[in-house]
């Protein structure tokens, strides 16, 4: 199957999250981007999270996806989207943006480094892009590679376990080093999606779904969800970046 399939395929099997962010989680993520002119969203899915309120609040939005089924969707939403090539173009110019985000899709790439090459290219010099991936080095995933030898291939079904859509695993270090890499002068790299310290029963075999469902009735502040930005690269399920060209 070529990239296109298989996206299209997950797209419109469902199994990816369908709600939007809450006005609260929205400034916290990408507030930085509110008022600059011109946004790409390189990889926007459907337009679901956080594209619509995104684009009432910059000059102008442009999405981008590869697959068809959510190029689709994403139009059916007032959103201007333009198509990802296989090789990860956009038909964009150089210095066209100067602003961009590519929210949890560097974990799906068969080449993340000529992704962000491509987001530094479409960006003005002084533009902002805001990054996410999930962290492999969260201390669930650790225990989970050292005692089990499993990586979290995320969304796993029950159906079929092995196919889950992602493929590349950063943690602190390596998220950091591959948009250097790329040509970013500024990486500033936080913690995001907070810490649940209960999630060390995720390791735990055929009792996690168990475990899991009891911890989640204790109270909030039992998570200790403050240790993911005190230390992002063992405490954060997901990371965060505002990289500056």
């Amino acid at each position: 199957m070529s990239q296109v399939e298989i996206y299209d395929s997950y797209w419109t099997e469902g199994g990816h999250l369908t709600q939007e962010w809450s006005p609260a989680f929205f400034e916290e993520s990408v507030g930085i981007l509110i008022g600059k002119n011109c946004i790409l969203d390189y990889g926007c899915g459907m337009g679901y999270s956080y594209q619509r309120p995104l684009a009432r609040q910059v000059g102008k939005y442009i999405g981008a996806d590869i697959s068809n089924a959510a190029l689709e969707n994403a139009r059916s939403k007032g959103l201007l989207a333009l198509q990802i090539r296989e090789n990860g173009t956009v038909d964009l110019e150089d210095s066209s943006c100067d602003g961009a985000i590519c929210s949890e899709v560097f974990e799906h790439l068969w080449d993340p480094l000529a992704s962000a090459k491509e987001l530094y290219r479409i960006l003005q010099p002084g533009g902002t892009l805001v990054a996410t991936v999930p962290n492999f080095g969260y201390f669930p995933n650790r225990i989970q590679a050292f005692f089990r030898a499993r990586v979290p291939l995320e969304p796993e079904s029950p159906a079929n376990p092995y196919r889950g859509v992602h493929i590349r695993f950063f943690n602190k270090t390596l998220f950091k080093q591959m948009l250097l890499d790329a040509g970013f002068k500024e990486v500033r790299l936080y913690g995001w999606c907070g810490c649940r310290i209960w999630d060390i029963f995720s390791c735990a075999g055929p009792f996690s779904n168990f475990l899991s469902g009891l911890t989640r009735r204790l109270p909030r502040f039992t998570d200790c969800s403050f240790l993911a930005r005190w230390f992002p690269g063992i405490f954060a399920g997901r990371l965060r970046v505002v990289a500056i060209k």
